[in-house]
């Protein structure tokens, strides 16, 4: 994860680099618009450890990058850091030993580039990291703490990202929109504003891409790109207030009127979660991604993991990028108890009902849909009807789904546009088995308890008993085991069994009584 993590970091270098808007600024901060030769980026890694990343930037951006800043607050990583630097020749990297939010602070708008990657969240970096990089620079930001965001400690994540998560099917890119909600509230603060170029979410991380702009016209018109989300408690269906409305063409911005659903769902009648508020405009933006798929078919060959970022890349250009949010097939299949319907033949009916459906980067079998919820169950209500599905109890949720009158004409005939391409690898399986986080980095422990350094001897585990016929069956007692011989437990009467373990005692003592006389003759011959 972290190779994907530093490769897609180099690429939105690379491209943000040759970005037009941003070599105009760099010129006019060097007081010359006329000038060609513009010096390359400023980077910070400002939780650089060993520096490799670093080191990577230098490698492969070349002179795109003039000077790289890699800092990090463990002078044991710095010695690393500087070893490594100095052993790949990376004359552009300067090593630094700091506290990164006091780097960030004392060095604002100092930089082009600011990558965030911290072990856990990254929230108490995020209101230096957006004062450090320069107007129209980039910020690069990423999250590993997808349990919290992903609504495992609710508490956690109000006090860290400032928005209610919500733990449903589409967890991860509520996950995302939090993540950037959070970054963009930091960035107000200081009259700045972001625009997200690219957001994905990857094996157990989040990681985005934003340019860091100051423009306080647009700070004002920040509630109208953050929303609410009512969530049904039972049939998933989900519904978004916007915190602000903003008026096109002025500065005005008005407050969000609703709520946007009555007090129980229209769909099964149950009531509903509220999160949020979350990043409701687009996470992309499509002409960076293209720019990035470019750069990585002419010159990202020699990657490892080329097909897995292509893939990603085009699972992102295909999303909708006004629809926050999505369904997932297996999820309403489940909820009324049928079979899930093929993703060609839901996409489809979805289709030819005059809306538009892509997938989620982050769930293979996600519905992004601008259809309302009414029309999803309608499709879900046809197909489960169609294919035989049991109806349920009038006072369950798969019955009040099922009871509905379908209202809409589903049609399941194959759509153009419903079919995926397969050569593209949107999904491709884990690298290794137990794919996951490791530990946390930390000096290790080098005492031990004796000499050798060898690590304390775990108590050994009991073993469980092998020999059952010791015991007596308790099927058999009550004239119920039919086993015989083939029991593990013994057919013998408790009296038996007492009988012979009296036997067996007296075996034991006269052999003990003999070995003893034994002895004692052996004792008088030596005598």
């Amino acid at each position: 994860s972290s190779g994907i993590n530093a490769e897609y970091g180099c690429f939105a270098k690379h491209v943000h680099a040759k970005d037009p808007k941003l070599l105009k600024h760099m010129r006019k901060q060097n007081d010359n618009d006329n000038n060609t030769q513009v010096p390359g980026l400023k980077v910070l890694e400002a939780l650089g450890a060993t520096g490799l990343r670093s080191v990577r930037f230098s490698k492969e951006l070349g002179t795109l990058a003039s000077r790289i800043t890699c800092n990090d607050v463990s002078p044991e990583a710095v010695i690393a850091m500087k070893r490594n630097i100095s052993h790949n020749d990376c004359q552009n990297i300067t090593a630094s030993t700091a506290d990164a939010c006091v780097l960030m602070c004392t060095n604002k708008n100092e930089f082009d580039v600011v990558d965030l990657d911290p072990y856990g969240t990254p929230a108490m970096f995020l209101d230096t990291a957006v004062q450090a990089v320069r107007s129209g620079g980039l910020l690069c930001v990423t999250a590993t703490d997808l349990g919290v965001l992903a609504g495992n400690h609710i508490q956690a994540c109000y006090g860290k990202y400032g928005g209610m998560p919500l733990k449903r099917v589409y967890c991860h890119e509520f996950a995302l929109r939090l993540l950037l909600s959070c970054i963009d509230t930091h960035a107000n603060r200081h009259g700045r504003y972001i625009i997200p170029l690219f957001s994905y979410k990857a094996d157990f991380y989040v990681r985005v891409f934003v340019q860091v702009v100051q423009s306080q016209r647009e700070v004002q018109k920040t509630t109208s790109r953050r929303s609410y989300v009512y969530d049904c408690a039972g049939c998933h269906s989900f519904h978004l207030q916007k915190v602000g409305v903003h008026t096109p063409g002025t500065q005005k911005v008005v407050a969000g009127r609703g709520p946007p659903v009555g007090s129980s769902c229209e769909e099964c009648g149950n009531n509903f979660y509220i999160g949020g508020p979350i990043w409701s405009d687009p996470i992309h933006d499509l002409e960076f991604l293209g720019h990035m798929q470019q750069h990585l078919t002419g010159e990202g060959q020699y990657l490892g993991t080329i097909k897995r970022m292509s893939g990603m890349l085009t699972l992102a250009e295909e999303e909708l990028p006004e629809i926050p949010l999505f369904y997932e097939l297996s999820m309403l299949s489940k909820t009324i108890h049928c079979t899930c319907p093929p993703l060609t033949t839901f996409r489809s009916a979805i289709l030819n009902a005059g809306y538009r459906v892509s997938l989620s980067h982050v769930c293979p079998k996600s519905i992004k849909t601008n259809a309302p919820p009414a029309v999803v169950w309608d499709v879900m209500r046809r197909w489960a009807l169609d294919n035989g599905a049991k109806l349920r109890e009038p006072e369950t949720l798969a019955g009040k789904l099922l009871r509905k009158e379908v209202s809409l004409a589903v049609d399941f005939t194959l759509h153009p546009l419903a079919a995926l391409d397969k050569h593209v690898h949107r999904f491709p399986p884990n690298p290794e088995p137990n794919w996951g986080p490791k530990a946390r980095a930390g000096k290790r422990k080098t005492e031990s308890s004796d000499d050798s350094g060898a690590k304390p001897r775990k108590t050994p585990k009991k073993e469980p008993l092998k020999d059952l016929k010791q015991f007596s069956c308790k099927r058999f007692e009550m004239n119920q085991c039919d086993l015989g011989d083939s029991c593990r437990y013994s057919h013998c009467t408790k009296e038996n069994n007492s009988e012979n373990a009296n036997t067996e005692a007296e075996l034991d003592n006269s052999m003990a009584s003999s070995k003893i006389s034994g002895e004692s003759g052996t004792s008088d011959v030596a005598s």
